[in-house]
């Protein structure tokens, strides 16, 4: 288990860090059948900073890559909650590579009425919904 709680969930032979990610990916399946893309990559690695001497190179590592006709059409990383670490690699990954969409999904809540939703929108909702309760 990890540090969140999430439990590493098996599908069709791929292991995936949480129940999320893979009702994500199953949500992608469908997606692909539409031609939306027509490949997915799970668990591409990024390079951020290349290894010097002792230091340790640092990588963005995301959930999903989006491809069609053999161009990356989008990175997706799912999200239960962001982290001052996943936002700082997130911040040099947009740096990095500025051609590359780079879109964190998460599980959206009930009353938004949608399945999924973009981080940054799920944010903007909660807070929404915090001043309506005030």
């Amino acid at each position: 288990m990890s540090k969140y709680n999430a439990k590493k969930v098996e599908y069709n032979g791929i292991t995936f860090d949480s129940t999320v990610e893979c009702e994500f990916y199953k949500f992608l399946e469908k997606q692909i059948n539409v031609g939306k893309f027509d490949r997915i990559e799970i668990q591409p690695r990024y390079e951020l900073i290349p290894k010097k001497g002792k230091q340790r190179k640092a990588e963005y590592v995301a959930d999903f890559a989006l491809w069609k006709n053999n161009e990356l059409v989008e990175v997706i990383d799912v999200k239960g909650m962001a982290t001052p670490l996943a936002l700082y690699k997130a911040k040099h990954f947009r740096d990095k590579y500025p051609d590359v969409q780079l879109t964190w999904i998460c599980e959206a809540p009930k009353y938004t009425g949608k399945d999924w939703i973009e981080y940054d929108e799920l944010k903007k909702v909660r807070r929404e919904r915090k001043k309506a309760k005030e």
